[in-house]
């Protein structure tokens, strides 16, 4: 398969189990940073958002798409961490109650009021979308974990450790098996770990893996399963893996990143972009340990 029909999958809101959706979103024509997923579950009484994307055209887009399969109110928000990408659709749902990790709350209020405006400024071909985007402060905040209820239906919110983020939060429902994981999981899209823990990321996917779950959705990239989140342990790992041994060698971020044999990874969205800080993320992660003995 071609990089280019590798990095195309199904979009839009689709159906996982009897009223549970995932809502998946394509690359853009920059790669991938900005295009993340989010999630819709219907209830008797309302529904449950997991997460709001980022710009303005795909709240509008996601609002659209929820309208289109249910007429009920959107209830429940719950956000899986504090990047922007992920949270700024939050103000189209006034009405909801905004839950998240107590650590991800923390991160919103230390963003401040112009998150939108720093984005537009680091990613400039979004700028025109940001305008006019306020960020919502969260209601309701939880440490380990959160048990929301829909008749009878259980959604479980809970923070598997540092990871992604120190506010991570993953959304799963027992009885249909599937797995919301936010940015803890990107399928075919590169990981960005320049705000997390390496070695916490490695620690939590290994306990994911171990869930009774047959569909898992990424926060960036297609709907996969235990086989797709295995494949990106093995990025994680082999990140890991190359840039200890090059700390250990003497040799720098930058020559660990540029001559490390990646295989298929090569192939993924936004690796040319993100491989260099993944590396620096654990010589960071090796140099603290170092100052801590």
């Amino acid at each position: 398969m071609s990089t280019a029909n590798f990095l195309k999958w199904e979009t839009g809101m689709r159906e996982l189990a009897d009223g549970v959706f995932a809502y998946v979103q394509p690359n853009g024509a920059h790669g991938n940073a900005g295009y993340s997923n989010a999630g819709l579950i219907v209830g008797p009484e309302h529904c449950v958002v997991i997460d709001t994307l980022g710009t303005n055209s795909m709240h509008e887009a996601f609002i659209g798409a929820i309208q289109r399969v249910t007429d009920k109110p959107v209830g429940r928000v719950l956000l899986t961490h504090h990047h922007v990408d992920h949270i700024l659709g939050t103000h189209r749902f006034r009405s909801a109650c905004v839950i998240c990790h107590r650590a991800c709350r923390a991160n919103i209020v230390n963003g401040g009021p112009d998150a939108a405006a720093r984005w537009a400024a680091k990613r400039p071909h979004f700028a025109a979308d940001l305008r006019d985007i306020p960020v919502i402060v969260p209601d309701l905040t939880f440490e380990d974990r959160v048990f929301l209820h829909q008749g009878e239906r259980e959604i479980v919110c809970f923070h598997p450790g540092i990871a992604h983020t120190d506010g991570d939060a993953v959304a799963w429902l027992p009885a249909e098996r599937i797995l919301f994981t936010g940015d803890l999981f990107f399928n075919r899209v590169c990981p960005a770990a320049f705000a997390g823990n390496m070695a916490g990321w490695i620690a939590v996917v290994r306990d994911l893996l171990k869930m009774d779950v047959d569909v898992i959705v990424p926060g960036h990239g297609p709907i996969s399963d235990k086989a797709g989140l295995a494949s990106m342990l093995n990025y994680l790992e082999t990140i890991d893996r190359c840039s200890r041994q090059g700390f250990q060698a003497g040799a720098s971020a930058e020559e660990v990143a540029r001559n490390m044999d990646l295989g298929d990874f090569r192939h993924w969205a936004d690796t040319e972009e993100r491989l260099l800080e993944d590396v620096r993320r654990v010589y960071q992660e090796l140099v603290d340990a170092l100052r801590r003995t």
